[in-house]
């Protein structure tokens, strides 16, 4: 049951969305973990970055931006680019999911 009462807080969390121009500086940083990632598939990324309208639906997108650099850089450069958006979401997202890759 605790998992219940867990998942309820993070949604009641979760559905209060910001405006655009308060999500930006996140879209900005997600972004830039994609730079110099070429192919459809990137491309595809960067409009849902784009199309996401809440903090969490953003960090959600994170693991397959890892998949995404790991594939053209190497799993090393995946985990530093991930790693550092922690301080970006760290005011829009409770401390138990900022966790690191």
């Amino acid at each position: 049951m605790a998992w219940k009462k867990s998942l309820h807080s993070w949604l009641q969390e979760s559905t209060a969305e910001a405006t655009r121009q308060q999500l930006d500086p996140l879209r900005l940083q997600l972004h830039d973990a994609l730079q110099r990632c070429e192919g459809p598939m990137c491309e595809r990324m960067r409009w849902r970055i784009d199309d996401a309208h809440t903090a969490q639906q953003l960090w959600l997108l994170r693991g397959e931006i890892f998949q995404l650099v790991a594939r053209q850089f190497c799993q090393e450069e995946a985990v530093r680019r991930i790693n550092a958006l922690l301080p970006a979401f760290s005011r829009w997202l409770p401390k138990r999911m900022l966790t690191k890759a």
